[in-house]
């Protein structure tokens, strides 16, 4: 049962951060690190979850789509379910626009989630509650944090949100760094509710990762926070990059 963090950062000129914290069983079998392979004839960077064989955050040149378990409240599972949800991230990149995604993609028989579809100039919400799907077009211009329906309650969720308004009046320069160490440090304190939780060494967030799109460059951070920190100048921050035609 994931449970995860995102938020949204609108940049200039004409580009955004968007930055997920994954929130998982720590028995659960550790991430891939991001490779890059061709899907719907484009180059899709992706940490891959070799379990499931899906991922939660995806980047194209054009396109990043971030996955969070849960639509609106936490809910009951019922397997069997048609496929793991963390395919459909990698799903979007086979249709030619985000609005072909939302006509014509099978929902039925998946479990419910939160998808979150960014493109330079809109962002969109997907909900799936297992039941219909919900399409919210949010605001491109203006920051936006999510928090996975699964374990956290609305009253969590509202004080992750007040967390998060309290850093965008104290940071003066929004950039890639400040809110990873946002994602890293925000919290009161209780180990259950921070970005980066713990509970009970159960679950634990295991990565962090950013997607960040400018009019010039595209880049995918991530980092496996499971690894021993004496690994770290090597293998706990890799950068992967590459051109914007």
């Amino acid at each position: 049962m994931r449970m995860c963090t995102a938020t949204y950062l609108p940049i200039s000129p004409a580009g955004f951060v968007l930055t997920h914290s994954r929130d998982e069983k720590t028995s659960r079998p550790r991430a891939l690190p991001p490779t890059t392979l061709r899907i719907g004839g484009q180059p899709v960077t992706f940490p891959k979850d070799p379990q499931g064989m899906g991922t939660w955050i995806a980047q194209s040149k054009g396109l990043t789509a971030c996955l969070l378990n849960g639509a609106f409240v936490a809910h009951q599972p019922k397997p069997p379910y048609k496929h793991s949800r963390g395919l459909i991230v990698l799903d979007v990149f086979d249709y030619v626009s985000i609005d072909s995604f939302i006509k014509h993609y099978a929902f039925t028989g998946l479990e419910p989630f939160t998808l979150i579809l960014a493109e330079t100039d809109r962002l969109v919400e997907v909900r799936w509650n297992g039941k219909r799907v919900f399409i919210t077009e949010k605001d491109p211009a203006a920051p936006h944090i999510w928090s996975s329906a699964t374990l956290y309650t609305a009253d969590m969720m509202r004080e992750r949100e007040s967390w998060f308004t309290q850093w965008q009046h104290q940071t003066k320069h929004w950039s890639v760094e400040a809110i990873r160490h946002f994602h890293k440090t925000a919290g009161d304190g209780n180990p259950h509710t921070a970005l980066r939780m713990n509970r009970q060494h159960q679950y634990a967030t295991v990565s962090l990762t950013t997607a960040l799109h400018t009019a010039t460059q595209t880049e995918l951070v991530y980092e496996d926070l499971t690894l021993p920190t004496q690994l770290a100048p090597i293998h706990l921050l890799t950068t992967y990059r590459y051109a914007v035609a």
